[in-house]
């Protein structure tokens, strides 16, 4: 005699349903909120406070002739280190040319942020010399620098000046 069984597979079916139905719903219902967000965003007008981040007291940009040295850079450095970036040139004893030099001179131009007491607060570079080391080296003397407060009227003021800086090989 053969028996047969009879097995009903049991599948929870209700709770199946209900624990993938809850990620479902949680996660449209967060979409719902985000849709009605933007749209409630977007159609409400912006309102927004303009700042006005830049400096209270005006910058002048004023010449160089109206610029003295309360401090002067201090080249010597740069000027014993130059030889090497600049001239490419050799002599004998004699004073006689070997080799004759690439460039004889390098021309920069600085802008220089002058605050009230003359000090130096930003350098930016206008005209560069070609060689990054020797304009690093300028930059970072110029920062130990100082100048005159520049006056108008009798009050000290902060200012913008252009500097040319001319390195001339013997």
């Amino acid at each position: 005699m053969i028996r047969k069984l009879h097995i009903k597979p049991a599948f929870n079916t209700v709770s199946t349903f209900f624990s993938n139905i809850k990620p479902i719903s949680i996660y449209g219902l967060l979409v719902t909120f985000f849709a009605l967000f933007t749209m409630t965003a977007s159609m409400a007008p912006a309102q927004a406070e303009l700042v006005d981040l830049s400096s209270p007291e005006p910058v002048i940009q004023l010449s160089t002739q109206d610029a003295s040295w309360l401090t002067p850079p201090k080249f010597d450095r740069l000027a014993r280190s130059m030889d090497r970036y600049l001239i490419n040139c050799s002599y004998d004893q004699d004073g006689n040319v070997i080799r004759p030099c690439e460039r004889t001179d390098l021309e920069m131009v600085f802008s220089l942020r002058v605050d009230k007491q003359g000090s130096i607060k930003n350098i930016k570079v206008i005209e560069s010399s070609g060689v990054e080391s020797i304009d690093k080296m300028t930059i970072r003397e110029l920062y130990k620098a100082r100048l005159k407060p520049f006056l108008i009227k009798g009050q000290a003021v902060m200012g913008d000046v252009n500097v040319p800086i001319v390195f001339t090989a013997p």
